[in-house]
């Protein structure tokens, strides 16, 4: 453990045993009777956190997922949790000239036509401020966050069209972070990611496609860990919203999103944040 999480964890403890305030949520989870029934759903990033909490309510909803990611230990792992349903394949996501042949491989190793993707890979390198950010830490955020996923929808679309799917979803996961003033790459790129979300839905609804957005506020994931710790099951956070989100929350808006009863909705960024990115008059 850094030098750094041990002191949040001091403070934490202090504060939690004054005045602090304690926030724990129960999740309540839709069953939907197997309204993915069949369909067949790519998670990038999809071994652990948000990725693994919208494939497993995939999975639970009778989709066929297959998650990608760098590390195979904990893409294993996953798939062993999430059971048959869940296959894996090892793929960094910064390699963009592969990317429309991994999608051919897929269809052809497991025998089945993708129609939906979830574009969940990203990094957060938490540089504090634009003193910090140094070329390597932006070109680094900038290709996974932004141009890899661009390229991934990209190669996604041509790719459904030249199996003449009639109908797809692209789900891209944002961040509250596009919606405030920021000056690191990390809330640049999902803000530009924001921008391709709704040009795509423009373009790609009459044809059948979908194209939406989830932006989640701090969420309790590994990315967040070392500035909102909630290992002790205590979700309150100083901001507006007063707490932590867990990415079982998120997987439900997800699964909605991707299912056939969302289909009038497209174009959107729908936040996961209780309203944390609004700024009312009164705190102006």
């Amino acid at each position: 453990m850094s030098l750094k999480k041990q002191l949040r964890k001091i403070a934490k403890f202090i504060l939690n045993n004054s005045s602090e305030k304690k926030i724990y949520v129960t999740i309540e989870k839709v069953n939907y009777n197997g309204c993915l029934k069949d369909r067949n759903i790519i998670i990038t990033g999809g071994s652990k956190g948000i990725g693994y909490s919208i494939a497993e309510k995939c999975v639970d909803e009778g989709a066929n997922v297959i998650i990608t990611g760098r590390n195979e230990k904990n893409l294993k792992i996953a798939k062993q949790k999430l059971g048959i349903n869940c296959e894996y394949v090892v793929f960094d996501s910064n390699n963009i000239n592969s990317i429309y042949d991994l999608l051919e491989n897929i269809s052809e190793k497991y025998n089945i036509i993708l129609d939906s993707i979830v574009l969940n890979s990203g990094i957060s390198l938490h540089e504090g401020d634009y003193s910090n950010v140094t070329e390597e830490s932006f070109d680094k955020q900038f290709n996974t966050n932004f141009k890899s996923n661009y390229f991934f929808a990209k190669y996604f679309l041509e790719y459904l069209k030249a199996k003449k799917r009639k109908e797809g979803n692209l789900l891209f996961i944002s961040s509250e972070t596009a919606n405030q003033c920021y000056d690191i790459p990390y809330g640049l790129t999902k803000n530009s990611m924001n921008s391709l979300v709704e040009a795509l839905s423009r373009r790609e609804y009459k044809n059948g496609i979908r194209v939406n957005a989830i932006a989640p506020g701090v969420t309790k994931t590994d990315m967040t860990s070392e500035y909102a710790d909630a290992s002790d099951g205590n979700l309150y956070r100083n901001c507006s919203s007063d707490r932590i989100f867990l990415p079982e929350e998120v997987a439900e808006v997800a699964c909605f999103l991707l299912s056939d009863v969302s289909k009038c909705i497209s174009g959107e960024i729908i936040h996961t944040n209780a309203g944390n990115h609004l700024n009312p008059f009164w705190e102006i």
